[in-house]
């Protein structure tokens, strides 16, 4: 791709990229639902809303593909934050902006949005195909329309304060080390951290911790492949996403676990909680090369007490979890109040 020119105010435009405090963050249920849609609405296979930082464009949502980031000066997204209109390339070999002989990316067509928040372009809102394509004036208007409401969630600090500080602890260029890949979660060390710092906090507010496993999944990668463990692994996140509240922070523990940390709580609404994320899971098959992969999961609920810190309530989590197994899966069990 032929390096992109320089953006001119990309001062005032950084410095509100780093008041919406969303780049290293891990997907949130809020933008996935654009993204969902986009992809819906235009019948294209990717969609994606996309942060751009100084060298890096941070994958917040993303919609048939896999990444987290890229470089800024080898994506499409650095000519869509130029100015106030739709970016289209209907074929990406064609155009003189960014053909190399080869397309960078799988896109062939690629349709981009700004993202705005405080009058800067922050962000892009894409959706791309692996083939030509035209995008009609209507398409345009409807783009630019879930654009503008992706960015009234710009206005909005979902995420907890202890999880905009982890994701502010990296360099631009190291974020990605606090993200799993694959499923766009937290990773096992950025859970593992963020339960201490609520654990430890001034206010001693109380904290649950769901510990989620994936009912059968080995039989999955057994009898389908690890593709389709993959599919289910990145479809079940997104669910997760969609069952805790928009301040909990959910992270990929290690295979086909997860753990939930759902601060300011009390045992009635932790309980809620982890029944609808238990729902969400099982909401509906997984489509995966023609088969329909049915998904449940059991979950362990842990509500702090003293003397726990965080390595015993994620243990009695974990306790609970065992329980939920044997007891038949697809079940939320709750462990005893600590001694």
């Amino acid at each position: 791709m032929p390096a992109p020119s320089d953006f001119p105010h990309d001062g005032p435009r950084l410095a509100a990229v780093h008041k919406v405090r969303l780049m290293g963050t891990p997907a949130e249920e809020r933008f996935d639902r654009v993204t969902r849609l986009a992809r819906r609405m235009f019948g294209l296979p990717t969609a994606c809303i996309d942060i751009v930082g100084e060298k890096l464009v941070w994958l917040k949502s993303v919609q048939g593909f896999d990444g987290l980031e890229r470089m800024r000066k080898d994506t499409y997204c650095h000519y869509t934050i130029q100015d106030d209109g739709v970016c289209l390339i209907r074929d990406t070999r064609l155009d003189p902006r960014v053909h190399t002989g080869d397309p960078y990316w799988d896109w062939i067509f690629y349709a981009g949005a700004p993202l705005h928040f405080e009058g800067e372009r922050v962000g892009v809102l894409c959706v791309g195909d692996d083939k030509p394509r035209d995008f009609t004036p209507e398409q345009v208007e409807s783009l630019i329309d879930l654009a503008a409401l992706a960015g009234q969630e710009l206005q909005v600090a979902a995420l907890s304060e202890a999880q905009l500080a982890l994701a502010r602890a990296n360099e631009e260029l190291e974020m990605k080390t606090r993200i799993d890949v694959l499923t766009h979660l937290w990773n096992r060390r950025a859970i593992l951290e963020l339960a201490t710092i609520e654990m430890t906090r001034a206010d001693h507010a109380p904290v649950a911790i769901l510990m989620i496993d994936i009912d059968h999944f080995k039989s999955i990668n057994d009898r389908l492949g690890h593709p389709a463990g993959d599919r289910v692994l990145r479809v079940v996140a997104e669910r997760l996403r969609a069952g805790i509240r928009p301040m909990d922070a959910v992270g990929r523990f290690g295979g086909e676990e997860f753990l939930a940390i759902l601060s300011g709580i009390d045992g009635v609404e932790a309980l809620n909680v982890a029944e609808r994320v238990r729902r969400q899971v099982a909401r509906s098959t997984i489509a995966f090369d023609g088969h329909r992969i049915p998904v449940t999961c059991s979950i362990g609920l842990a509500l702090s007490a003293r003397p726990d810190d965080a390595e015993s309530l994620i243990r009695r989590a974990d306790q609970a979890l065992y329980r939920a197994k044997r007891a038949g899966r697809n079940r939320v069990a709750i462990a005893p109040r600590a001694r």
